[in-house]
């Protein structure tokens, strides 16, 4: 063996074993992370990424290769990474994800606790996303978008500026919004209409029979038989002994919906 090919198989181990056995943080020397990038315990930047502005990268979180965080935000007038970028514990950040940097000084760009983001994902200015949010491959988030905890968006889906996705939201590939996604439920389509309930992952999250029938009622109510918010509260008050009428899930659903800020479809496919 010669000498180039022995210091190529010791750094491949080396790297390996860094990236994914040792419990210590690990920056790829091929990466570029500025002097504002703060990384806790056991964080792995894997080769070629590069980290600018001010950015906090908690404890556990791994991200792999040629992926960008903090480059300005893509709009005409921003220059320079603006504002903060806050990624939480236990994050899988897979190879070519862009995650922008907010268009505000004082501005935030947030990943929450244990999201998985998968390849070519794009998450830009000032977008929040709540724990346990899953991206999978090419999922486009535009600008100051608000994804809900345990949120499922399968691939090529895109979400329009100011768009807020509620919890335990599943979207199907290669979908589309432009309004509001209500929790707990499935949306798919071309822009993204109501499927049904998301009921393997409210089942997954312990919620019980009644709880899921509770949310199925006022889900009917809203997309299937198109009574407005309002008409269902009425609803709500005349029905007061019925069980889903105090279901902590369906305030949580009218909550979401009473302060939507662009709107909710009723369009539905069932």
């Amino acid at each position: 063996m010669n000498i180039i090919e022995k210091n190529k198989n010791d750094f491949s181990k080396s790297f390996e074993k860094s990236f994914f056995s040792l419990d210590e943080t690990y920056v790829h020397p091929t990466s570029i992370v500025g002097p504002d990038v703060f990384l806790e315990k056991n964080v792995k930047i894997g080769p070629f990424c590069v980290l600018q502005g001010k950015i906090t990268i908690k404890s556990g979180t791994r991200i792999y290769s040629s992926v960008s965080i903090g480059a300005p935000a893509q709009n005409l007038d921003t220059n320079e990474s603006l504002g903060q970028i806050e990624i939480g514990n236990n994050c899988q950040i897979r190879e070519f994800v862009t995650i922008g940097a907010s268009k505000y000084e004082n501005g935030l760009t947030r990943i929450g606790n244990n999201c998985y983001i998968m390849s070519y994902s794009h998450i830009a200015h000032d977008v929040i996303l709540e724990d346990n949010v899953v991206l999978i491959n090419n999922v486009n988030l535009g600008g100051h978008v608000y994804v809900e905890k345990n949120a499922f968006l399968m691939a090529n889906c895109a979400a329009h500026q100011f768009c807020k996705i509620g919890q335990f939201v599943a979207l199907t590939p290669y979908s589309a919004i432009r309004q509001d996604l209500p929790p707990f439920c499935m949306f798919t389509g071309l822009p993204a209409q109501y499927a049904g309930l998301n009921v393997v992952a409210l089942k997954r999250a312990g919620l019980t029979s009644q709880n899921i029938n509770a949310v199925k009622h006022i889900a009917k109510l809203f997309y299937q038989d198109k009574f407005l918010i309002k008409q269902i509260k009425e609803i709500i008050q005349k029905e007061s002994d019925q069980y889903w009428v105090t279901d902590p899930y369906v305030k949580i659903f009218i909550d979401f919906i009473e302060n939507s800020s662009r709107g909710v479809s009723k369009r539905s496919e069932i």
